[in-house]
């Protein structure tokens, strides 16, 4: 059974129960922690080959995770660059499905960290993304199309005592009305540190699409959303996280990510090293299956704009998506800057005089530096702008350009995302 994303959220908007507004912040981080409960912190693995970002990719890639289709900027782009439109066919063309023979990208499309996850008995070392706007755990397997495998890590459940077929599961995620990744589901015993599940739902992609395929480092995605938007059918599946949140000494974890260096996740517990000042906590929006929460503003330098942003904090999504007109003050502020027709989004000069960007809720102000804000080079004059636009999405996101900058904290306990900023050496 076909399942986007999109239609994930929405089926899952509509069946939500209303809560009421939103609750006062709380402190999780001053709990206490559950009496032999386990922690534990999880160390992102830094891909050597690494080469840059794709600003462009990445604005596709986040749209079409989300949405129905791209932003008219971008479809306008995609239509008069070849380039552009190649990427798009890349991201959306599931390999195995046609002929065609679908040329490899540069190695500069790759991802840039991922985490190591245990399957299976014996334990198959695989690597993944860890992605809190995604409800699924899906790797390549060696049930999926040979096209589609280029180096990646297989998850092989022949070779694993404790593997069993879900028989009649399916799952499919997709980008809009397209192909991302689908395929049949085992249960098996899967450990991340100091836990583990024994029969844990993993989905064995039998098609990948090119694009996905391309990225050799990592072999699948470690969905941390809520079970909610998962997409197996006809019996949805629970998360990872949603099966071992009760054994952790707290039900949370931290993101810690670094810019241009690995991060780390913490299991059960906050390490007040890894922040300054408070940690601000806002309740998440209970009829989404997102960490989904509301800031108040936003500060542009010293400028300071009232505006109630309805957002996701997603660490699968590599941009930070504002409404557009967030995004027109933002690069109004910065001279030369322009909306490329090639590309459908904002770039501005790499030389230019760039201000900090802040996110505020209530009275905490998350900085954003404008060295995270230049998301690389397209060509030796202009950069890619971090900051792009959601419009056409149901929401905002908070993706790698700010959570790079901020301490997260994801707390299943008291349903509230919690951010303070942080000692980022600038």
């Amino acid at each position: 059974m076909k399942a986007t994303i999109a239609a994930v959220y929405l089926a899952a908007l509509a069946e939500g129960t209303a809560t009421g507004g939103r609750a006062k912040p709380s402190t999780p981080g001053s709990k206490t922690p559950k009496p032999g409960g386990k922690s534990f912190t999880l160390h992102q693995i830094e891909n050597k080959n690494f080469k840059g970002h794709d600003g462009a990719k990445a604005l596709m890639h986040a749209h079409m995770k989300y949405a129905q289709k791209l932003p008219d900027e971008v479809s306008k782009a995609v239509q008069s660059n070849p380039d552009l439109r190649i990427k798009l066919t890349a991201l959306t063309q599931e390999d195995g499905k046609t002929g065609t023979v679908q040329a490899k990208p540069a190695q500069h499309v790759d991802s840039e960290y991922s985490i190591i996850v245990d399957f299976g008995t014996p334990a198959q070392t695989i690597p993944l993304n860890l992605d809190t706007g995604s409800s699924d755990l899906w790797v390549f397997s060696t049930d999926t199309d040979p096209s589609s495998v280029q180096g990646q890590t297989l998850y092989r459940p022949d070779n694993s005592s404790t593997s069993k077929r879900l028989s009649g599961e399916t799952w499919k995620i997709l980008y809009g009305d397209m192909a991302g990744a689908s395929g049949i589901v085992y249960t098996d015993k899967v450990q991340i540190g100091d836990t583990s599940v024994e029969t844990q739902a993993i989905e064995a992609a039998l098609q990948v699409s090119a694009d996905i395929a391309s990225d050799s480092f990592v072999s699948g995605i470690m969905g941390m959303a809520n079970s909610a938007a998962n997409t197996v059918r006809p019996t949805p599946q629970r998360t990872y996280i949603d099966n071992i949140k009760d054994e952790l000494a707290l039900p949370l974890f931290t993101a810690n990510l670094r810019s241009r260096a690995p991060g780390n996740y913490n299991f059960g517990y906050v390490n007040k090293s890894e922040h300054t000042g408070d940690i601000m906590y806002t309740q998440i929006d209970l009829t989404s299956p997102f960490w989904k929460i509301s800031s108040s503003g936003y500060w542009i330098g010293k400028d300071e704009h009232v505006h109630a942003i309805d957002s996701i904090v997603d660490t699968g999504t590599s941009l930070m998506l504002l409404p557009q007109s967030v995004v027109d003050n933002y690069y109004a502020s910065i001279n030369g800057s322009v909306l490329d027709p090639k590309l459908g989004m904002m770039l501005f000069p790499c030389d230019a005089d760039v201000p900090d960007f802040w996110l505020s809720i209530g009275s905490y102000h998350g900085r954003l530096p404008a060295q995270y804000i230049n998301y690389g080079p397209v060509n030796p004059k202009y950069c890619f702008g971090g900051i792009q636009t959601s419009r056409g999405l149901p929401f905002s996101v908070l993706g790698d350009v700010f959570l790079k900058a901020q301490f997260a904290v994801f707390d299943y306990g008291d349903a509230v995302v919690g951010l303070a900023n942080k000692d980022l050496g600038l």
